[in-house]
């Protein structure tokens, strides 16, 4: 298809934007008595040059190793950051940026909340990035494959499931997530999709009710914003 477009365009391949990018295939291990192993099959990001230096590239380009041990710290990746807003009245807000330094590795999560009351707090990616005056339309959890919630380090749990933070009495909340099931691009993308910051706090579907096996028992969302990509 590249080689037909680049033709009509009157281009060489090498003249069409994102060429020699990699097909990633992931393999998600199976669950036993629960699901089989999963493939992710997706084409590398392309990442369009916005005047910063990239990641070198070690031997052969078809490998594509990142020597990481050389790589500038100005060239973050993939990044993406959202921006919550409060649900109706309840004064919940902050920022958000994600950061996936290798194309289907881990992502970083850092940023502040504030306007949290003291307690503990569900932070979960939802599979709607509607997102208008309030947070009532941002759907159920962004479950992908997995079909039961559960907290960030279960074998078995949506992909939108972050887990908790703490928050203290009049303090701003510094948040800092390393993620191994979201991701930037790919099936698992969360970009588009929104952020939301639960009322309560997430048992993590421990409680054996219909509830905590879908949302964790959080309740519902303080505040909630749309994922987009960052530059």
């Amino acid at each position: 298809m590249l080689w037909l477009v680049a033709v009509l365009n009157g281009k060489t391949l090498q003249g069409v934007p994102g060429y020699g990018r990699n097909l990633i295939i992931k393999t998600i291990p199976a669950i036993e008595d629960y699901q089989s192993n999963v493939y992710e099959v997706f084409m590398e990001p392309y990442l369009y040059d916005y005047s910063r230096p990239v990641y070198p590239v070690a031997g052969n380009r078809a490998e594509k190793q990142i020597d990481l041990a050389v790589a500038p710290r100005s060239a973050p990746g993939l990044q993406a950051v959202v921006h919550l807003l409060p649900d109706e009245d309840s004064g919940v807000g902050g920022e958000l940026v994600f950061t996936q330094i290798v194309p289907n590795g881990p992502v970083t999560i850092e940023g502040n909340i504030t306007g949290l009351f003291a307690g503990l707090h569900g932070v979960h990616v939802h599979q709607s990035g509607a997102v208008k005056d309030n947070c009532k339309e941002i759907g159920p959890h962004f479950i992908a494959f997995y079909g039961r919630h559960g907290g960030p380090r279960d074998p078995i749990r949506h992909v939108g499931d972050l887990g908790n933070i703490k928050a203290e009495e009049g303090a701003t909340v510094n948040v800092k997530i390393v993620d191994h099931l979201i991701s930037l691009a790919g099936p698992r993308s969360i970009v588009g999709r929104s952020l939301a910051i639960s009322k309560g706090e997430d048992d993590y579907g421990r409680a054996s009710t219909e509830d905590s096996a879908l949302t964790g028992t959080s309740g519902p969302a303080l505040a909630c914003g749309i994922i987009g990509y960052l530059n």
